[in-house]
């Protein structure tokens, strides 16, 4: 949290969209001395930028070859992790009709070609000041502050979009719930100070060994914890969380009690299902009973759900 609201203009990452080179060289030339640049020569590109990447502020071109500016801004707006993007239009035409269409699609300003740049400069800077305001604020509500995990707000206001980001696009949805091994023994043995000091490195540990910033940890309770892994398939799922495995114990923190003398975590994977009908509680509760599973075959290993383990309970 400290760190995101210490971050300044020179932190910002602003995606330029324009399929003119001399366009994109004009707009980077008169920004990169205030913030990272990045450029593309297509609306779809922008797209897959911005999925991967998440920019802080894009300039838009509206008139390109492959799709309209005003349709990749609504695409943007209408995919869970790209939709608090700002866009700003750049446009040859300040009519009050392409307003109107910049308005309309979503965007939070435009500017006008040929570019002024002071205007330009003017107006990135102030959207970009709004998009750190609105960034921390957002920490602020949705923010563990223990662990700097997501927290249960989190999980109940954005998981929905981006269940139905997955449904509509045909596109996998996975989740690992894990927790810590012995925790209660281990709180016992070295009290509950060390304990926060030990779901703090394992929360920071698993969000640094997420390699894409669509994948999301969540602290549901206690030392258990929720990887929400979009366009990601149980078999992805199964790697990602054999990775948090290994890079957990690969902290070696004491722990007498384990019989790996060391921290280590159990996880159980399940991938969502259309057939839950938006309903997030039946994937969750199948990656509960596959780690109660992995508790049950002796903790420090992770099980895939499967049909067959229906009817295990604690």
């Amino acid at each position: 949290m400290q760190q995101q609201s210490s971050r300044t203009i020179q932190d910002c990452h602003v995606l330029i969209v324009d399929d003119q080179p001399s366009s994109r060289l004009i707009l980077e030339s008169l920004l990169e001395d205030m913030v990272e640049c990045s450029t593309t020569d297509s609306a779809s590109k922008a797209i897959a930028f911005c999925r991967a990447q998440r920019p802080d502020l894009v300039l838009m071109d509206v008139v390109m070859p492959d799709m309209s500016g005003h349709d990749a801004c609504r695409l943007l707006a209408d995919i869970a992790e790209t939709s608090q993007i700002p866009v700003i239009f750049v446009t040859g035409s300040a009519t009050d009709e392409e307003q109107e269409k910049c308005w309309d699609a979503g965007g939070v300003d435009f500017v006008e070609k040929p570019v002024n740049p002071t205007t330009l400069r003017n107006r990135v800077k102030s959207h970009l000041n709004h998009k750190m305001k609105t960034d921390l604020l957002e920490q602020l509500i949705y923010l563990d502050r223990l662990t700097g995990a997501f927290n249960r707000h989190y999980l109940e206001d954005s998981l929905p979009g981006i269940i139905r980001d997955c449904l509509r696009h045909e596109r996998d949805l996975a989740f690992i719930l894990f927790d810590i091994d012995f925790f209660k023994q281990y709180n016992d043995e070295y009290g509950h100070l060390q304990g926060d000091t030990c779901l703090h490195k394992v929360s920071h540990t698993t969000m640094h060994s997420l390699l894409r910033p669509r994948d999301k940890l969540i602290r549901v309770g206690g030392e258990e914890f929720l990887v929400v892994l979009p366009e990601t398939d149980t078999a992805g799922a199964l790697a990602v969380a054999q990775r948090l495995l290994t890079v957990i114990k690969a902290l070696a923190i004491p722990h007498q009690h384990s019989p790996e003398k060391v921290v280590t975590v159990s996880a159980g994977v399940a991938e969502y299902q259309p057939s839950d009908d938006r309903n997030l509680k039946k994937a969750v509760s199948r990656a509960d009973t596959a780690l109660y599973e992995a508790k049950s075959q002796g903790r420090n290993c992770v099980v895939v759900y499967d049909v067959a383990l229906e009817g295990v309970s604690e």
